[in-house]
């Protein structure tokens, strides 16, 4: 997943000009590497004749190339060692600003959670993650992240003076966006039975919240 700032360039190029605009090809790499040659042997074989019984090929199924083994040996390793890091100290390798709670872990992106129980809304799930990690375009986002730029950090669309823009802000403070339940921190809400589902609902029921659209100076408050 591409990062906030790396969206915020984009879409900034893209509205630029309607002649903007991004190619992706596909280039093949695997030709002429021994091993991967002798694999993509292999591989016909497979599906000419199917797989050898009692040879077990992984959840993926048949490997395609020698640098997918490579790769799936690498990641299963890293993964294993970091899942063994995050489990013995939680606080400090989920990060300072992630609500520590059952019903937030794991977070991926590209994986069956939280994208399935978000009815495998893509959009609806980046702004979920964005709001759990607290990486969303905010005013703390920028004073964090983007601070030599002085861009614009108090949020204009509630009603009364400009206030300092966080996540705490939207989810809790900010009159712009309605709620339906009571909880006034984030300590509040993960005393909730399930605030998966109450992060969820307040992003259905304000579908500009934890967007570029409410990031201050992008618009007014409506009179």
């Amino acid at each position: 997943m591409a990062n906030v700032n790396t969206c915020r360039i984009l879409r900034d190029w893209f509205e630029r000009n309607a002649a903007n605009h991004l190619l992706l090809h596909y280039c093949p790499a695997h030709c002429g590497i021994e091993e991967n040659e002798a694999i993509d042997l292999d591989v016909k074989h497979a599906a000419r004749e199917g797989p050898e019984r009692g040879i077990r090929y992984g959840r993926g199924g048949f490997p395609r190339s020698y640098a997918l083994i490579k790769h799936s040996i690498t990641r299963s390793l890293v993964e294993t060692d970091w899942s063994e890091l995050a489990e013995k100290k939680p606080r400090a390798y989920w990060g300072r600003y992630y609500p520590w709670h059952p019903a937030f872990r794991p977070l991926r992106h590209s994986g069956n959670f939280p994208l399935k129980r978000l009815g495998g809304r893509p959009t609806l799930a980046a702004r979920f993650i964005r709001c759990i990690t607290d990486h969303g375009p905010t005013g703390r986002y920028r004073d964090r992240f983007r601070g030599r730029h002085l861009e614009p950090t108090l949020c204009t669309l509630h009603s009364g003076r400009p206030a300092y823009q966080t996540r705490e802000h939207i989810l809790f403070q900010c009159d712009h966006y309605t709620r339906r339940y009571r909880y006034s921190s984030i300590e509040d809400l993960l005393t909730s039975l399930d605030p998966f589902y109450d992060i969820q609902q307040f992003l259905e029921d304000n579908p500009s919240a934890m967007t570029f659209d409410d990031l201050p100076g992008a618009r007014s408050r409506s009179p």
